[in-house]
């Protein structure tokens, strides 16, 4: 495995799916076994993935994300981001605010030895983003 290509490989990953909205771009980049660990009731594998992508595309169609640090070993990348879009269409059950809106990324993507991205984890902002949405408020 390479370091140097497993960390191109989330480039590309992110150039495509996150920032040309294109969830169908990124298939050669994952194993046929991969596994995401969202929380939420979506399908297994890259199928899932791809439905989460669909719905931050349709809330957020002009997002944009931008890496802010890629730390990677043989085996797995990490890549912190952040993100700005505007809400132009619904997320969840609201509705879209057509305001600006930012918040922050931690993705964990583990690799298998042919570089390809076997198992993924996230770690976001929910709240930043709901907040701004008018979705949750502080007390």
């Amino acid at each position: 495995m390479s370091i140097e290509k497993n960390k191109q490989a989330i480039r590309e990953f992110t150039k495509v799916f996150k920032n040309e909205h294109n969830v169908n771009g990124v298939d050669h980049l994952f194993a046929k076994e991969f596994k995401h660990n969202f929380k939420v009731p979506v399908s297994p594998g890259l199928q899932g993935y791809k439905e989460i992508g669909s719905v931050m595309n349709t809330a957020f169609p002009d997002v944009a994300v931008a890496e802010d640090r890629l730390i990677a070993d043989e085996n797995f990348v990490v890549e912190m981001s952040h993100a700005v879009a505007t809400n132009a269409g619904p997320y969840m059950q609201y509705p879209a605010t057509n305001r600006k809106i930012k918040w922050t990324e931690i993705h964990v993507y583990k690799f298998n030895k042919d570089s390809k991205i076997i198992e993924h984890w996230i770690e976001m902002s929910m709240l930043e983003l709901m907040m701004q949405i008018d979705a949750a408020k502080m007390v």
